[in-house]
Order: C-alpha cells, then sequence, then structure tokens
C-alpha cells in the first residue's frame, strides 16, 4: 500500500513537470527581484547578487548619495529550455534581460535607529527572445518597459546582523518593438501578447538578511500580479496574472564615509 502511494506520487509529480515542460509557451517577461537597499546613512554602498537556482539570476549595486537620497543600478537575467532539438521534435529557447535603476528617499539612522522606511522611482528596460529549432524554425522577440514607484518598510538591527523587509512595487508594463516569424505558428501567443496595451502591476515581496556588517545572507520571496490580466488561466495573457519566485543571494556594504 505505502508502495503505492510513493509510485502515485512520483507519477503524479512526474507529469506535473511533464505539463510545465511540455507548456512551451512564449514568454515575454521574467520579473527582476525587488531591489531593498535600506540604506542607513549617506556614504554607504552595497552590491548584491541573487539567484533562483533554476534559470533567474540578478545583480544590483547601490548608493546613499545624501542622508536621505539614494539610488541604484542593476541587472535581471532569466533563461528556459524544453524539448529536444532534432528533425522529429521542436527544442523551445527562451531568453529575458532587463536593465534596471532607481532613485529615491530613505529615512536615516538619525531619524530612526533602526526602523527603516524607503521609497523609489523605478524604471525597467527589458527584452524577450524566444526561439524554436528542430522540426521547426521559428523566433518572437520583443521590448519592454516597466516604470514605477517601490515603497519598503522594515527593521535593520543597530549591529547589522538582521534585514527583514516589506516591499511593494506599483508599475505599469508596456510591450512594443515586437518582431516574430510565422504568425500561424505563432497564433495563440500573438492573442496573448495582444490581450493589453499595458499591464498595472503589483508586486509583492518580503526580504531578509542575515549576517555581519559586510556581508549578509539574502533571501527573498515574491508574489507578483498582473493586476488587469486574465483571472481565470495564466496562461490567455502575456503575463500571467499571479506568479511567485523565491531567490537567495549574497549582499556586501560598505561605508565610504
Amino acid at each position: 500500500m505505502l508502495k503505492n502511494k510513493r509510485f502515485q506520487t512520483v507519477l503524479a509529480i512526474s507529469g506535473l513537470m511533464m505539463v510545465l515542460f511540455s507548456s512551451c509557451r512564449a514568454r515575454f517577461y521574467t520579473p527582476n527581484r525587488h531591489v531593498v537597499p535600506m540604506f542607513k546613512k549617506s556614504g554607504e554602498v552595497f552590491l548584491d547578487g541573487s539567484m533562483n537556482m533554476f534559470n533567474k539570476m540578478d545583480i544590483t549595486a547601490g548608493a546613499a548619495l545624501t542622508d536621505n537620497i539614494g539610488a541604484y543600478v542593476g541587472y535581471a537575467g532569466a533563461s528556459q529550455t524544453a524539448g529536444s532539438d532534432s528533425i522529429n521534435e521542436d527544442k523551445y529557447r527562451y531568453r529575458g534581460n532587463m536593465l534596471n535603476a532607481g532613485i529615491g528617499f530613505f529615512v536615516n539612522q538619525d531619524q530612526s535607529e533602526a526602523f527603516r522606511f524607503e521609497i523609489y522611482g523605478d524604471f525597467g528596460y527589458g527584452s524577450f527572445k524566444n526561439r524554436v529549432t528542430g522540426l521547426h524554425s521559428e523566433f518572437f522577440n520583443g521590448s519592454y518597459t516597466r516604470m514605477g514607484i517601490m515603497p519598503s518598510i522594515g527593521y535593520r538591527s543597530v549591529d547589522d546582523a538582521i534585514t527583514v523587509a516589506y516591499t511593494a512595487r506599483f508599475s505599469q508594463l508596456k510591450f512594443f518593438n515586437e518582431s516574430y516569424s510565422d504568425p500561424q505558428f505563432w497564433e495563440e501567443d500573438l492573442k496573448r501578447y495582444r490581450y493589453a496595451s499595458s499591464y498595472n502591476m503589483l508586486e509583492h515581496a518580503l526580504t531578509m538578511r542575515l549576517g555581519g556588517e559586510r556581508v549578509k545572507f539574502q533571501m527573498q520571496a515574491a508574489i507578483y500580479q498582473a493586476l488587469n490580466a486574465d483571472k481565470s488561466d495564466n496562461f490567455q495573457s502575456a503575463v500571467p496574472y499571479t506568479n511567485m519566485a523565491f531567490m537567495i543571494g549574497i549582499v556586501y556594504n560598505l561605508y565610504l564615509r
């Protein structure tokens, strides 16, 4: 009986994985990790790198320009491959890239010793590339911009051992400059792409850092919502109504003043 249950569990997981990897639809947007500097004072600099252990990575650098003004720049990349490249089967490849920058206000340690609040104007410019080889030779590429605001509230201990923060990113996502090969091959994906002219995004994140004054281990769990996407089926619009991500990485802090 136990063996049968284990077999059924393995079979169910395998079936789910087959569905996920066989759902070879074009992808248009991969969210980057929320940038959460939690600056304390002027002259603070940070560099962090994160990944989801599978197909996504982020690198960000930022600095507290004054006692209340901070800024950051970053790069995010994602990839996905499914299928086999042969004369009898298609291989799907997706590559997504984004450049991200922001500038905004933060509450410094003289104004609040441990409680942190910050809000940034956030801008992203990205591209998506979908490629099919093997039985077919097709492509679907394009670009997008994302503009919005990103407030964070959190706690950063005086000794820098622990940081916890909640962040909400409110933004508008717009696609443009699309190019594709055979419209019939991409028929369903073109319907998704044209579902809306832009998407109103609400992206939540909970960030935790543990470590010393200079180097910290970072974890971030995020839920992404496209508020005007199709709510009944995540595969009917270019951006799913809900999506989730978990990232881990390292943050390095340095004080120049």
